[in-house]
Parts: structure tokens; C-alpha cells; sequence
């Protein structure tokens, strides 16, 4: 990171063990359990101190890190997201620290998503629910959507020793766009009324794939 500015965008781009060998070399002592953001706002303090002190706003540091090419795989925290890749399916991500995954494989948990989707916004308890199972070294997940709901929350959970469910980080209520009500009604083997602009559409075809690949979305 020779002659290059510290900022905040660089500091979000590395990942948090160059983070902690950055403030070895400011001085700083960080506890490895420290959450990052803390991490980034003391480097960034002890960077505008320097500055400070030096009377100098274009002061730059010197360091052995090369500035990252990809994001890091994990930013050692403990949380998830899920963005709609369209009203049928959810891209959902998560990240769980280090001292976190490490304490649960040790106790033997598991985990697992837990989806719940609500069938009106103003609804304080889902619909129903399901569980999707995931590795500790898994970080992504598509899942598929239930028809006809409103919106869903999904949390990152595992078991505990009791076998009783604990939420390690939930995401915010996510609204599901309504479907038409033509894909709703139309199955592979059932016969309903189409316009000419959707039989050209393909849509006919593109519903008999889904159906193949994801039949447990039509049950």
C-alpha cells in the first residue's frame, strides 16, 4: 500500500486479519475478537492523529500490504442478507466470525436458514416455515421463494445443545413482488386461456423447465 492515501474504502476492502497486522504498525493493540467496523474507525483516528501531528493532510503511509484485487471472503462478522433475484427466488449471503464458528463446531452444532414468509405485511407471525441445512465453510444460498406471500425473513440459526434453535443473525423483512396471476395458475398439464403475446413470450416454456428442475415449487 505504498504511497497510497489511508481511507475508509480501502479499509472496507481488506480483509480483517490485514486489518489488525495495519495497526500493529500504527501502534495499536487489537484484540482479535474486536469487531472490524471498531477496527477501521481506530485505524482511521490513529491515521488523521498522525496527519495532526505532522501538519500534513497529504501525509501517506508506508506499508507491506498490497492493495486487494477481490474482496475478502469474510469480514469476520456475524450476519446476513438476502437480495431477490425475482419474486421466485432469494440470493441469500452470510458471514459468521471466526471466534463464533469455531465455539459452535467445537459444541457439535449445526446450521441451517430458516426461512419464514409471511402472507401479509401487517403479520406478526409467519405462515409457516422451513429450514435449509448449510456447512460452515458454505457463505451463499439461493433459495426458493413459497408463492403467494407477501414478504419473508430468513435467519442464519444452529442448534444447540438442547436441540433447541438459536438465531446467530436474521435479515430485514423482505417484500416479495406479487406474481401475475396467470404464472400462478398456470402448471405443466393444466389447461387455461393464454394471449397470443405470452405464448410468444416463451413463458410457456420457461414454466415447464422450472417445473422439471424445481417441482417441490408447484406442490
Amino acid at each position: 500500500m505504498e504511497n497510497t492515501v489511508l481511507s475508509r474504502q480501502l479499509l472496507e476492502s481488506m480483509a480483517t486479519s490485514d486489518l489488525i497486522v495495519l495497526a500493529d504498525e500504527f501502534g495499536l493493540d487489537i484484540p482479535d475478537s474486536l469487531n472490524r467496523r471498531f477496527i477501521i474507525g481506530e485505524l482511521l483516528e490513529a491515521d488523521r492523529e498522525q496527519r495532526s501531528a505532522r501538519s500534513d493532510d497529504d501525509v501517506k503511509i508506508t506499508s507491506g500490504i498490497d492493495i486487494p484485487q477481490e474482496l475478502p471472503q469474510s469480514y469476520n462478522e456475524t450476519k446476513i442478507t438476502a437480495i431477490l433475484r425475482n419474486p421466485a427466488w432469494a440470493f441469500v449471503f452470510w458471514d459468521i466470525r471466526e471466534a463464533d464458528a469455531k465455539r459452535l463446531q467445537e459444541s457439535g452444532a449445526s446450521l441451517f436458514l430458516h426461512v419464514m414468509p409471511f402472507i401479509s405485511a401487517e403479520d406478526e407471525k409467519p405462515s409457516d416455515s422451513f429450514d435449509i441445512q448449510i456447512g460452515f465453510d458454505d457463505r451463499e444460498q439461493y433459495v426458493l421463494m413459497p408463492a403467494g406471500k407477501r414478504s419473508v425473513v430468513i435467519q442464519l440459526a444452529h442448534t444447540s445443545e438442547e436441540q433447541v434453535p438459536v438465531v446467530l443473525a436474521s435479515t430485514a423483512s423482505i417484500e416479495i413482488p406479487k406474481e401475475c396471476d396467470l404464472v400462478l395458475n398456470m402448471q405443466p398439464g393444466k389447461k387455461i386461456q393464454t394471449s397470443e403475446i405470452h405464448r410468444l413470450s416463451g413463458l410457456e416454456v420457461l414454466l415447464r423447465k422450472h417445473f422439471v428442475n424445481h417441482r417441490q415449487s408447484f406442490s
